[in-house]
């Protein structure tokens, strides 16, 4: 067992950064959902349907861990942060990577 144990003030942070977390995980996922039928960034779903999947699929998993981390924020168990964290940054790796093999350079 660790000799550290977490005091008021470190509990508050955490839980500040994973509000913080879930905004931003929730706007990218409505950003992606929003964007599955109109141009976006430099990617157009409407010429590239694979696109549109990337988008529709990669916004609905974030919409979902941002539900998992509002959660998690009540739960306030390491184990679900570590996951809701972890999946997260994992989904969105695979998104970033998936569009930019779509990008089109001039």
């Amino acid at each position: 067992m660790s000799k550290y144990k977490l005091r008021k003030d470190d509990i508050a942070l955490i839980t500040l950064m994973l509000i913080i977390y879930t905004l931003i995980a929730g706007w990218i996922g409505y950003y992606l959902v929003s964007h599955q039928s109109r141009p976006f960034l430099t990617f157009d779903p409407n010429q590239t349907p694979t696109v549109k999947h990337v988008a529709r699929y990669g916004g609905s998993l974030m919409l979902l861990v941002a539900v998992a981390s509002a959660v998690t924020v009540f739960f306030q168990s390491t184990v679900w942060i570590a996951i809701v964290l972890a999946s997260g940054c994992l989904i969105m790796m695979a998104v970033g990577l998936l569009l930019v093999s779509f990008m089109q350079f001039q």
